[in-house]
């Protein structure tokens, strides 16, 4: 069985079901996470990650090796989760309970209220400004990639960085005002 994502990319186009299990089980738990970061939905994002797995079934003989296979995938996955996110958006008139806060196998009730407060200033940031934080700080991606990804110059990248950065520091400021998403945005 190949290992690497590009051996299994071409094994996948070929029809290989083991190919793209090995796939499947190593994108589905990342593509998840990546997924509802940027829509706030748990429900969204397993339906994101499952038809972003779906689309590199059908479409895997379409990767060129232009880019690295999981930049390749994570931008398919970027494109659906901001056009579920859209929908959302448009539907989102009742309350949306909070998902489940990403565990750093700390129970103290400091880290616990740290990390709700990351996450809920993440969610006050634009779909775009999160998906750059995210890939970066979460996923370990390089500048270089997630302009790939998100099909933009790595300038708007380092610029929505800057931008999320500072954001992020004003709504984590313990004087910081109580804005909406529209105005923070």
């Amino acid at each position: 069985m190949p290992q690497t994502d590009e051996a299994l990319l071409a094994a996948i186009a070929k029809g290989d079901l083991a190919a793209f299990e090995h796939i499947h089980r190593r994108y589905l738990p990342k593509l998840m996470h990546f997924a509802r970061r940027i829509t706030g939905s748990h429900e969204a994002a397993e339906e994101i990650a499952d038809d972003t797995l779906m689309v590199v079934w059908r479409t895997s003989n379409r990767f060129e090796g232009r880019s690295k296979p999981s930049s390749w995938i994570f931008g398919i996955a970027y494109r659906l989760s901001l056009k579920k996110r859209q929908s959302l958006d448009r539907q989102r008139n009742d309350v949306v309970l909070e998902d489940d806060l990403v565990s750093d196998d700390s129970d103290t009730a400091e880290t616990y209220m740290l990390q709700k407060d990351l996450n809920s200033a993440l969610e006050r940031l634009t779909p775009e400004l999160r998906a750059v934080v995210e890939l970066t700080y979460y996923n370990g991606y390089l500048y270089t990639e997630i302009a790939e990804i998100l099909e933009c110059p790595v300038g708007t990248v380092k610029t929505r960085m800057m931008t999320a950065r500072r954001r992020l520091r004003d709504i984590l400021s313990d004087d910081a005002p109580i804005l909406s998403e529209n105005a923070v945005a």
